[in-house]
């Protein structure tokens, strides 16, 4: 849903990059966060067939295109690696059926966190991440008087809620600014001057971080992991040091940091939402019990899962993972059968001055 959203400001970005290395033989372009699944391999193609067709529009050859696929060590890269053949198969066959030059394209797989180097210096053409810069580089410290930092007084909460100290949000605020600030920095000395970068990620709309947000997900996880001390399954110690690694900026938080970073400048900028409810599938033909807000809150609590459940495991062990998650969807379809379950994101297109 969101990379369909962002589909072409990442296609007219890369074009835009091409044209800016005056139609160079060689592209290079990185995925930054692209986790696993079809989705990551379209969206690599669509950036290359617009850039074959300005290519052709300028009576050009295309560039050779170099795409790396980046994310965290952990990421499923086999399970990635192994959609290549059909990916270059299908390429294959459309290139026959529509007579197209061959575009030259390798894959690579790059792991390791984008908040540090990840390429040389001036290699990258163009940059996309769909989805990811959300997550923050660790939990946020609370910093003491004495310059020491320690673990969050955050009781009862995964993230900044109504009932968090203000020192709460000031650590998470702090951690997104370095954060953003060492990401950006880092594209700074990677893309080639003109190149672009198209970021999307999770934010709010408004600049108080306490205003009710559209995507209340992590106030219900909460709730559900003070159900489970209930029900004895875990200690509420461990549900008072747990906190996730997460923050929504409001866009003025975003555009400051662009703005004092100063590798690039801003070309575009806008929020968008995104709604969980999939209304475009008609329920299915005599089944009286189709629940669309179920489909989707079940949508929602298998990607939270998907992100959650290695850092879930790790804080509180196994053996509680499938009770939290049943609990969680449960939650889920309570609330979101009163509310819309709609998710604010920013869109960000930037050039490398």
């Amino acid at each position: 849903m969101i990379a369909s959203f962002a589909k072409t400001a990442r296609q007219e970005a890369a074009v835009d990059s091409f044209r800016a290395a005056i139609c160079p033989t060689k592209m290079t372009i990185a995925d930054l966060g692209c986790s696993v699944g079809p989705n990551v391999l379209q969206m690599a193609s669509e950036i290359i067939e617009a850039i074959a067709q300005a290519s052709h529009q300028l009576n050009r050859r295309p560039p050779e295109m170099q795409v790396f696929l980046n994310d965290l060590p952990g990421n499923d890269f086999n399970t990635l690696f192994s959609l290549l053949p059909e990916f270059y198969e299908l390429r294959e066959t459309k290139l026959q059926e529509t007579d197209q030059e061959q575009v030259p394209c390798f894959i690579s797989g790059v792991p390791g966190s984008f908040y540090v180097r990840l390429f040389v210096s001036k290699s990258l053409h163009f940059v996309y991440s769909s989805n990811s810069l959300h997550w923050l580089s660790q939990v946020p410290q609370m910093q003491l008087q004495d310059g020491s930092e320690a673990p969050l007084n955050n009781k009862g909460n995964v993230y900044i809620s109504h009932t968090s100290p203000p020192s709460v949000f000031e650590a998470y605020k702090k951690q997104f600014k370095r954060d953003f600030s060492l990401f950006l920095k880092c594209r700074g000395e990677e893309v080639v001057e003109g190149g672009h970068m198209v970021l999307t990620f999770m934010a709010r709309r408004s600049s108080d971080p306490l205003a009710p947000m559209d995507f209340d997900g992590w106030e219900l996880l909460a709730k559900a992991l003070r159900d489970m001390v209930s029900l004895g399954l875990t200690e509420e110690e461990k549900v008072d040091s747990f906190n996730l690694p997460w923050y929504a900026p409001s866009m003025e938080e975003v555009k400051d940091e662009i703005t004092i970073q100063g590798s690039f400048a801003i070309k575009k900028i806008e929020l968008f939402d995104i709604n969980w409810d999939d209304n475009s599938q008609e329920a299915p033909r005599n089944d009286h019990n189709y629940n669309p807000v179920a489909k989707s809150t079940l949508t929602m609590a298998k990607a939270s899962r998907a992100v959650l459940e290695s850092m879930l495991k790790s804080h509180f062990g196994e053996a509680i993972i499938e009770k939290l998650f049943e609990r969680y969807c449960f939650l889920l379809e309570e609330y979101y059968s009163k509310y819309k379950a709609e998710v604010t994101n920013i869109l960000i297109v930037f050039e490398r001055k």
